[in-house]
């Protein structure tokens, strides 16, 4: 039975260079995704790889993000005694000017909380973000069906998840800019008759979307996480903000594995049982619903997961750090961690019908927590 491959792409803003060059490794590979399931910068790097050939996407990869670099020559340096660092600046700078191929600063963003101002929902302007997309990616091609592309975002009014899915329905810029949507820093984008909201807000890595569903055949899965659950020690303001918001955003990532790996159990449990459950119980609605699910999960999903563990000398502010030098940081990094995730992973598969998790926090292996179901 032939193994399919499905990517799982978090949300992070400048951080999903690394995603670019663990691509890069999985296409040099042979790792071709049958189905990308992605958030915020996630669905930026997947509709680039669903919406261009397979002999374009790295390049288109590493076009986008080369644009997306800053370089402007601004630099802030205070007077005062300080530890301030080139990085720190950078991110700065980064965070006052934008992206040339993300976001722009908005009028009045900030600003609209000033008396007397015009109101605003977001301190950046994702134009540049939809030009750039614009141009890079083929829409057609992207919902032609060859690669199932699911964007997952919120509604900002309910907080219900959206899953806008090229199985169903077709995807165009506006979905990719919805799941964008980091409320206060990017606006809402209105969607029919809904605003919807970066999918961060309820699943940065969309493991639930991409599991969830009962499978017959083997599969491996493939789970590239911006944010780190295993962090250093903070020692500044900055710093223990960036921690907070990757606690948050893993936190969210590692209750969607524990929740799935008991489902998966339950499902393979049901399986085992099979006919001997009594025929008058086999007539309750939710068991023969459960049942069905579980007659359908007799493939093997092996999950690898990679968590970006930073560079070095990184420094808060991070997801909002555009400058070159970190990009190419990230991006060599991606490509590195995925070699070596690849190899440690070899051959291992799960058994048919299990769910097996290998995870992987930059260089360091976290498997010894991780059991398989």
């Amino acid at each position: 039975m032939a193994e399919h491959i499905t990517l799982i792409l978090s949300g992070g803003n400048a951080l999903g260079a690394y995603q670019g060059g663990a691509y890069e490794t999985l296409h040099e590979r042979g790792f071709h995704a049958d189905k990308i399931f992605a958030v915020s910068t996630g669905a930026v790097n997947a509709a680039l790889i669903a919406g261009n050939p397979p002999e374009k996407r790295v390049s288109v990869l590493r076009s986008f993000w080369d644009a997306a670099a800053q370089d402007g020559p601004w630099a802030f340096r205070p007077t005062w005694p300080t530890t301030w660092d080139s990085k720190r600046t950078r991110a700065l700078q980064s965070l006052f000017l934008g992206s040339p191929a993300f976001y722009r600063a908005r009028f009045p963003g900030a600003l609209s909380m000033l008396p007397g101002m015009p109101t605003d929902t977001g301190l950046y302007d994702l134009a540049p973000l939809r030009k750039t997309l614009e141009q890079a990616v083929d829409f057609d091609r992207l919902n032609d069906g060859q690669t199932r592309l699911v964007i997952v975002a919120v509604d900002a009014n309910s907080g219900e998840e959206v899953r806008f899915d090229t199985a169903k329905t077709t995807i165009e810029v506006d979905h990719l800019l919805a799941s964008c949507g980091f409320i206060p820093f990017f606006p809402p984008t209105r969607i029919n008759d809904r605003v919807v909201v970066d999918g961060g807000m309820a699943s940065n890595l969309p493991l639930e979307a991409a599991l969830d569903e009962p499978v017959a055949d083997d599969r491996l899965c493939v789970a590239l996480d911006l944010f780190r659950r295993l962090g250093p020690d903070f020692r500044t303001v900055g710093q223990a903000m960036d921690r907070q918001l990757e606690l948050l955003l893993s936190a969210q990532s590692w209750s969607a594995l524990q929740y799935l790996r008991q489902r998966h159990e339950l499902r393979r449990q049901l399986r085992l049982l099979g006919s001997r459950i009594p025929e008058h119980q086999r007539g309750d609605p939710s068991l023969a619903t459960a049942l069905a699910e579980a007659a359908q999960t007799e493939g093997a999903t092996t999950l690898l997961m990679l968590s970006h563990a930073g560079v070095p000398n990184d420094t808060e502010m991070r997801a909002f750090d555009f400058s070159r030098p970190s990009l190419t940081e990230r991006w060599k990094a991606g490509r590195s961690d995925m070699i070596q995730a690849l190899e440690t992973l070899g051959s291992q598969r799960a058994a048919p019908g299990e769910f097996a998790v290998h995870a992987f926090n930059g260089n360091e292996t976290e498997n010894a927590s991780i059991d398989s179901a």
